[in-house]
């Protein structure tokens, strides 16, 4: 099987986020026997006497990227004007083509390969179906579509999408925000709300087109709830570890009110898992607050820590809190995927159809999206047995610190499939002496309620997505 085109190649290279371009560089740089660090988007390399400044950026359809101070510009669009650009500052040029050309003849074959998979979670080589061929391979996946009877979906394979946007993005710390924290456009969704959408959300017009997967057409995501359900379906009985880091200005509703926050959920089944997040609250990493939410369910009980000036507990059953939440990407999918401007690619085939499917925005951003919103780039990948592996977002909003630069936003989620081993975190002895349940001298009936101590209450809790 032959290696990525070069225009896939140099596709799937612009829809890394910024930061995964960077490290991918690095890697490959350190791949070629270079000693490498990473400086914002400058990847440092020396050997021996050597030592070369390279920039990886995405110059945009009209922008010229800074030249000072590099010796290398490796470019995520290759662009005529920026090349000219290059050849004055004597910089050299890296288009997305001579990259991959670096890639697959300038390291061991197997060393690109793991590279390639580690970085743009898909393998080196491949069948990639070219624009002029989507036509015939979409007859071909139609041809493996079952008649659909009544309100059944046919469940092909899956897909995901692309996505950027400026709204609050998945689970946040309870009680966290701040003076310049933007009110939440889109609220969490729960089960019940799952038909009607996110707050603000609208759905795509659905098209005359088949589904190509639950809830997704040629158009892009027409259904969200149909396609979470899929991917609930087949990810329920496998141990995972979901993973989502959000970066971007305090300001920006995606955020709640932090410039990063880091989200780990390992979950080896419904009632065993352990979940963390922790949200810096200033660029200062020194001297900025945190905040911390654990959460442990050890099958009997669920345990749920906060700290963020005091420090709070509070325990509920497992039915009230199943690790099965967190797979729930409902709220994500409106407020980063759903778009009017996506496109669907089947990016990965084998002998029984299509492996992995894309969706791809690049333009309009979701409408619960809201602000002074540029550079709108999202991508997503899922399997064809309908798990969404891998969603990538990245926007720009006005400058907020007067450097005169726009305030750049990221959102990152990968769904890894492992052995999972859960160890107990040690703050759990103490979140059970504070929340064990209180005696009376007069017998009630127990209920279901989350049990807090004085320093929490039940309502002090983290929605999954």
């Amino acid at each position: 099987m032959q290696p990525v085109p070069a225009h896939a190649f140099a596709s799937e290279f612009r829809a890394l986020p910024a930061g995964d371009r960077v490290g991918f560089v690095a890697d490959l740089w350190a791949a070629r026997g270079w000693e490498t660090s990473v400086e914002d988007d400058v990847v440092v390399a020396e050997r021996d006497d050597e030592r070369r400044r390279i920039r990886v950026t995405d110059p945009g359809r009209f922008g010229t990227p800074d030249l000072s101070g590099v010796d290398t510009l490796v470019a995520a669009r290759d662009r005529d004007a920026v090349q000219s650009a290059a050849a004055e500052a004597g910089v050299r040029y890296v288009p997305p083509e001579k990259l991959r050309d670096l890639l697959l003849y300038g390291v061991e074959r197997d060393a690109a390969a793991a590279l390639y998979e580690e970085w743009f979670d898909q393998p080196l080589e491949r069948t990639v179906v070219d624009e002029a061929d989507e036509e015939t391979a979409l007859d071909t996946v139609r041809g493996r579509i079952p008649a659909v009877v009544g309100q059944q979906r046919a469940l092909v394979g899956l897909l995901l999408v692309a996505l950027v946007g400026v709204a609050l993005a998945g689970p946040t710390v309870p009680g966290i925000g701040g003076p310049d924290r933007e009110p939440i456009t889109v609220g969490d969704v729960t089960p019940a709300e799952e038909s009607g959408g996110a707050i603000g959300a609208r759905s795509p017009t659905p098209t005359d087109g088949p589904e190509l997967l639950p809830g997704v057409t040629r158009a892009g995501v027409v259904d969200p709830a149909a396609l979470v359900s899929a991917h609930k379906a087949a990810v329920r009985n496998r141990s995972r570890v979901r993973s989502v880091v959000i970066t971007g200005p305090p300001n920006a509703s995606v955020t709640a009110g932090a410039v990063r926050q880091n989200l780990t959920t390992r979950i080896v089944n419904a009632s065993h898992y352990r979940h963390r997040t922790v949200s810096q609250l200033s660029k200062d990493a020194e001297n900025g607050s945190m905040a911390r939410l654990g959460v442990y369910a050890d099958g009997e009980a669920v345990f749920q820590r906060t700290v963020f000036n005091e420090t709070r507990y509070a325990r509920f059953p497992p039915s009230q809190r199943p690790g099965t939440l967190y797979d729930d990407l409902t709220s994500y999918l409106y407020r980063y995927v759903v778009s009017d401007d996506s496109t669907v690619h089947c990016v990965g085939e084998n002998a029984s159809g299509c492996r992995t499917y894309r969706i791809a925005v690049d333009g309009d951003p979701p409408t619960v999206l809201q602000g002074d919103i540029a550079d709108y780039e999202a991508v997503a990948n899922v399997s064809d047995r309908g798990v969404i592996r891998r969603i990538r977002a990245s926007y720009t909003l006005p400058d907020r610190d007067d450097d005169g630069e726009r305030e750049p936003v990221r959102f990152a989620l990968d769904y890894r499939f492992e052995t999972v081993e859960l160890s107990p975190p040690a703050w759990l002895p103490e979140a059970r002496n504070e929340t064990a349940p209180v005696t009376t001298p007069t017998p009630a009936n127990a209920s279901e309620n989350g049990t807090a101590t004085s320093r929490a209450t039940s309502t002090a809790t983290e929605t999954p997505s």
